[in-house]
C-alpha cells in the first residue's frame, strides 16, 4: 500500500514540474563551496569574527570567493598556505596585544621591595594643600594678603601648637 502511494507522489511531483532532487551541477558547487567553508575555519581559528554575508556580497563565482577569503587570512597575517598552526599562532599574537591594549596604566603600583617599618614614612604621600590648610588653622585672607611669605613648612607637632605653649618657663 505504501509503494502505491509513493509512486502516485512521484508522478504528482513530475507532473508539477518540479526538478528532482539530484541534479549535477549542485554536486560540482559543493565540492567548491568545501573550499570556501574550509578557509572560513582558518578564519575563524584566527580568532576573528567576519560579516561573510557583506565580505562575500561582491563575489558571484567560487573563485572570487576564495580570493577574497585568502587575502583576508594574509591581512590577518596568514600568509601561504593556511595551516591550522599557522592560525593559532596569529590568535594567540592578536589575543596579547588585545590584553595589552586593554591594560589599565592607573593600577600599576611602583613599589621598591618589601615595605619596612623604617621607610613607611618616606613612601606615604604628602597630604594634600587642604590638609594643610586645615593644620595651619589660617585664613585664605592672610594667605592673600601675605603672598611672599609661601607655604610654611608643617612639622608633626603643629596640630598641638595651641594646646602647647612655647612659655614652658612660665609656672
Amino acid at each position: 500500500v505504501q509503494r502505491k502511494w509513493q509512486k502516485r507522489n512521484r508522478t504528482l511531483q513530475r507532473r508539477k514540474g518540479e526538478v528532482p532532487k539530484r541534479v549535477m551541477g549542485r554536486n560540482r558547487r559543493r565540492n567548491d563551496d568545501k573550499a570556501v567553508v574550509r578557509l572560513k575555519r582558518y578564519i575563524a581559528l584566527c580568532g576573528v569574527r567576519r560579516n561573510y554575508k557583506k565580505l562575500l556580497n561582491s563575489c558571484s563565482s567560487t573563485r572570487s570567493k576564495l580570493a577574497v577569503l585568502k587575502k583576508e587570512l594574509e591581512d590577518l597575517g596568514v600568509h601561504g598556505n593556511p595551516t591550522i598552526e599557522k592560525c593559532k599562532k596569529v590568535r594567540m599574537k592578536r589575543e596579547e596585544a588585545q590584553e595589552l591594549a586593554e591594560l589599565d596604566v592607573c593600577n600599576i603600583i611602583n613599589t621598591k621591595g618589601r615595605p619596612t617599618r623604617r621607610g613607611m614614612s618616606n613612601r606615604q604621600d604628602p597630604p594634600s594643600s587642604g590638609y594643610k590648610r586645615a593644620l595651619n588653622s589660617r585664613s585664605d585672607t592672610e594667605e592673600e594678603n601675605n603672598p611672599d611669605k609661601g607655604r610654611r613648612k608643617i612639622s608633626e607637632w603643629a596640630n598641638l601648637r595651641g594646646i602647647i605653649s612655647d612659655d614652658a618657663d612660665s609656672d
